[in-house]
Formats: structure tokens, sequence, C-alpha cells
């Protein structure tokens, strides 16, 4: 009875939503550490860089990274720019610089001091050479510094750079919440893609003009990671800039998500139909794209037909599993829920942390004579309980969580805001 209500009443329909979104955050970064966990037993995927490599290999787990890889960022910075923009208006110009500074550069400065270097000790162990750096960073970085998974906060905190100086030079949002002619035109020309359902469409056109234009580009690589250089290729620049644009677009105006809520089972479906006929044209793993070059294997980079159609597959695919699973995460969550919410708190900590333990756990199993249906539930079940255990004792109540959830929490589950206020 009180779920209608809610709906009814539009001042209570935001944080309705918000339960929804926030959840969602939080399990597209948890998502994190399931994709990484794929990745020795990918056939062929060595030659994309990653050192382990287990003895029992599967197309299933290659299939679920690259679905998992189509849409977890653009969830993620799409999240970004939503709840960015709430911080933006709560905070202001300089309080909000100051807080995504502390909570954005300080957790990656964390990372790259304490848990990247067990990463390169790792992999230095695993490949036997002297100098992992060097020989993990390719040729085409332009300033190789390898950030590995923690790269997301340094596109992220310079696309609030990006928005910040935007704001300041375009006068895109003037006193009291008044847009420039400028932005009001762009605002209405999205408005009027999302009141025609075209958002997929639309949103997927960039990403696949840089992903055709881009030089070797292979359909495992999709929106390449900028995670052994500072500077990213213009593909993730422009595919997560317009992830997270339009999520800043969305929070200003919040009645698309509505569509998306109504529409989420129609999305996810041609998500999946999409996604399989843009594998098959690809190569459903990476084994079935190498070649030999020099006397030594390389994934083959597409070209032609197959490199266009393979572009538009991927970002459609991408935008339409974003806007499903945000629908669905407003349809299924859209009311609190103190295990939903401690997850989600849970899940910044928990994938900075969770490499260097995932990456041992693959170290220790991968000459097992045991099938990789057992290696890898084995490989989460043994992490994550301890990745939270870590969380729960060593971050929610300390100084920790309040770098990386703005606040210290008691060792609780979460209370209901709204019951809170009453």
């Amino acid at each position: 009875m009180a779920i209608p209500a809610q709906a009814a009443a539009p001042p209570k329909a935001p944080s309705e939503r918000y339960h929804g979104l926030d959840a969602l955050r939080g399990f597209a970064l948890l998502l994190g550490v399931l994709l990484h966990a794929t990745l020795a037993f990918i056939p062929g995927f060595t030659y994309t860089g990653w050192p382990i490599v287990d003895n029992s290999p599967s197309s299933p787990l290659a299939f679920a990274y690259f679905v998992i890889h189509l849409f977890r960022m653009p969830v993620f910075f799409l999240l970004a720019g939503f709840f960015g923009r709430m911080q933006y208006r709560r905070l202001k110009a300089r309080g909000f610089f100051k807080e995504r500074s502390k909570r954005i550069l300080l957790p990656l400065l964390f990372g790259t001091l304490l848990v990247l270097p067990m990463n390169v000790i790792l992999i230095a162990v695993v490949l036997g050479i002297k100098d992992p750096v060097t020989s993990l960073v390719p040729a085409r970085a332009i300033v190789p510094i390898p950030l590995a998974h923690l790269w997301f906060l340094w596109v992220l905190y310079w696309l609030y750079v990006a928005v910040l100086v935007g704001h300041k030079l375009l006068g895109l949002f003037r006193k009291g919440g008044a847009s420039s002619p400028e932005a009001g035109a762009v605002e209405r020309a999205v408005g009027w893609v999302c009141a025609r359902g075209l958002e997929p469409v639309v949103l997927a056109l960039p990403v696949a003009v840089c992903l055709y234009y881009f030089d070797q580009w292979h359909l495992w690589e999709g929106l390449p990671t900028p995670n052994t250089d500072l500077v990213p290729q213009l593909p993730t620049i422009v595919g997560y800039a317009v992830a997270f644009s339009f999520g800043w677009y969305l929070q200003k105006n919040p009645g698309t998500l509505q569509g998306w809520r109504r529409r989420w089972v129609a999305y996810v479906a041609a998500a999946a139909v999409v996604t399989v006929a843009t594998a098959a044209l690809g190569g459903f793993d990476p084994q079935s794209s190498l070649v030999t070059v020099d006397g030594h294997l390389e994934l083959e980079p597409l070209t032609g037909t197959t490199k266009l159609l393979c572009a538009l597959g991927y970002g459609l695919a991408g935008w339409l599993w974003t806007l499903g699973l945000v629908g669905a995460a407003l349809h299924f969550f859209a009311d609190f829920s103190p295990v939903r919410r401690y997850i989600a708190d849970a899940s910044y900590w928990i994938y900075i942390i969770h490499m260097p333990l995932v990456m041992a756990l693959q170290v220790v199993v991968r000459n097992w004579p045991v099938h990789w249906a057992l290696k890898y539930p084995l490989i989460l079940a043994v992490a994550l309980p301890i990745l939270f255990l870590s969380y729960h004792y060593l971050v929610r109540s300390t100084w920790i969580g309040k770098m990386l959830n703005g606040r210290r929490y008691p060792r609780t589950l979460p209370a209901d805001p709204a019951r809170a206020q009453g």
C-alpha cells in the first residue's frame, strides 16, 4: 500500500528511485570482482596481457566476461553523472570539487601506493620477470603509468573537473537553476530523443564511430581500458564522457527513467539478441581470433564490414544492457533495503582491494586437476567473505570508511533514512 502512495506523490519519487540506482552502482562495482576472477579461465586471454592461465579454460566464462564488460562501466559512469549532479546541487562548485577530490583522488592514491604494488609483485613472481611494470605497459601508451583496475577513478575525476570548468566557462547552470539558451537547446534535443525511445541508438553511435576508426581494435578489447596509461584513448574518453553526461542530464530530467522502468524487459531482451549476434561476428572467445604474427600468436584486429558491424553491435548492446539494468533496478529495488545499502557501501572498498586476492587465488588453483566449474566459484567463495569482513572490521567505522563513504558508519545494518527523518 505504501509503494503506490509514494509513486503518486511527486516529492517522494526521487528518493524511491535513488535506492534502486544506489544498489545498481554497488552491483556494478562488485561485478568487477566476478569479472576479474574469470580472466584466468578465458581461452586465449593471455594474449591481451593477463598473466595467469588456468589449465581448465572456459568458453562460458569467456562469454560472461564479454557480457559484463559491455555494460559495467557504462552503467557506472551513467550513475556517477547522475549522483554527481546531486552532489553538485547540494555542495556547489567549491564544495563539490573538495568532496570529489577526497573521495576519488585519495582512494586512487591509496590504491596506487598500497594495492597496485601487490599486483606487480605477484605478476613478477608468476611471469618470472624482473621489471613487470615495463614489460606489461603497451608500446602505444603515451604516459605509461599503470593504474590497473583503478583507472576508472582517474577518468572519473577528470570528468568531474571537466564539468566544473564547463559550468564556469559556458554558464550552463546559472543562479536559481536557470539554464543558458545553449544548454536549453541541448536539453530539448536530448528530451526529443528520449521521448521517442531512441536513447540506445543515439548513445551507441559515438561509441561505434570511435571504435570503428580506432586502429588495431578487436572485439575483446571493447572500449580500450586505460589501465596502463594516464592518457585514455579516444573511444574511452568519448564512451564514458557520453555516459557521464547523460547521467548528469537524467538527474535534472528524471522522468526519462520511468520509461526505462516500464521497458526494462524489452531492453534486456534486445540486448541479449544484439550481444549474441555481435559475439558471433567477432568470436565467442579470444582463442578464435588468434593469428600468427612474426612467429607468435596475437589477437587479430577487426577490419572492413566485420569491424563496422561489431562496433555498431558493441555500442548498441552496451547501451541496451545499461538502460535495461537501470530500469530493472528501479522496478525491483525501489524501496530501501538495509542489506542492499550495506553492500553498496562496501562495494567501493571491495573493488579497490580485491585484485591481489583474486589473482593470488587464481595462482593457487591454476594447476589443480579440477574443472573450472568448481575452481571459479571457489575463488569467489573464498575472496568475497574475506573482502566483506575486511570492510566490516577495518573500514566501515574508521577513517578509511569516512574517505570512501563520506562518513563513518556503525558496524550495523543501515537504518531507513526516511524513518530516521520521521
